[in-house]
C-alpha cells in the first residue's frame, strides 16, 4: 500500500449525507464478554462463600444488571433515530434520556454489575479477579466507543460527554436531579 493510500484510509467520519457508518471497535468487548462468560462458568465449580450479606449484595447487583443490560435495547430503538430495518445500535442522534441521562454506557455498566454480582455471590478470589479484569475490558471498550461516537455524532456527543458521567451513576443521578441532565 502506498503512502498516499495509507494516509487516506486512516480515519473516516460519517457526513450527514452518508448513512454507512463504520463499525465501532469491538476488540475489548469480545475480551470482556469472554471473561464474563468464563466467570459465570467458573462460579458453578468453586466453593461459594458463606457470608449472607455479601450474597445479598450479589443478588442486588444481578437485579441491577438486568435493568442496565436490557433497558437500553428499548431506549436506543425508541430514541436513537435508526432507520427501519437497521440495528438499534445504528443511532443517528445522541440518546440522553432515562438511563442514558445517568450514565453514558448503561449496558457495559450492567455487564459490570453482572460480573460483580457473581463475584459477590461466589466470594472466591478467582471470580473476583475475573470480574475486575472483565470490568477493565468493558471500561476500555467504552473509551474506544466514545471516540467512535464523537467522530460519528460530533458536537452534540461532545456536549453529552461533558454532561453525563461514563459509569458513575451516583454523580449522574445528582447531576440529573440538579437539572444538569440537559
Amino acid at each position: 500500500m502506498s503512502e498516499k493510500e495509507k494516509s487516506t484510509t486512516k480515519v473516516q467520519v460519517r457526513t450527514s449525507d452518508d448513512d454507512s457508518q463504520l463499525e465501532p471497535p469491538k476488540f475489548f468487548v469480545w475480551l470482556a464478554s469472554g471473561v464474563t462468560i468464563s466467570l459465570i462458568i467458573v462460579t458453578q465449580f468453586l466453593v461459594r462463600g458463606d457470608n449472607p450479606y455479601l450474597r445479598g449484595v450479589g443478588v442486588f447487583m444481578l437485579l441491577l444488571a438486568g435493568v442496565f443490560i436490557f433497558t437500553p435495547f428499548y431506549l436506543l430503538t425508541k430514541h436513537g433515530g435508526a432507520k427501519e430495518g437497521q440495528p438499534y445500535m445504528q443511532t443517528k442522534i445522541v440518546v440522553d434520556q432515562d438511563l442514558y441521562a445517568i450514565t453514558r454506557h448503561p449496558q457495559y455498566l450492567g455487564y459490570m454489575f453482572l460480573a460483580g454480582g457473581f463475584a459477590w455471590l461466589s466470594q472466591h478470589w478467582v471470580v473476583i479477579l475475573l470480574a475486575v479484569v472483565g470490568a477493565i475490558f468493558f471500561h476500555l471498550q467504552a473509551v474506544r466507543e466514545e471516540r467512535y461516537c464523537l467522530a460519528q455524532l460530533g458536537e452534540p456527543y461532545a456536549q453529552y460527554l461533558r454532561r453525563v458521567p461514563r459509569f458513575n451513576i451516583v454523580l449522574g443521578i445528582m447531576r440529573l436531579l440538579r437539572g444538569g441532565g440537559k
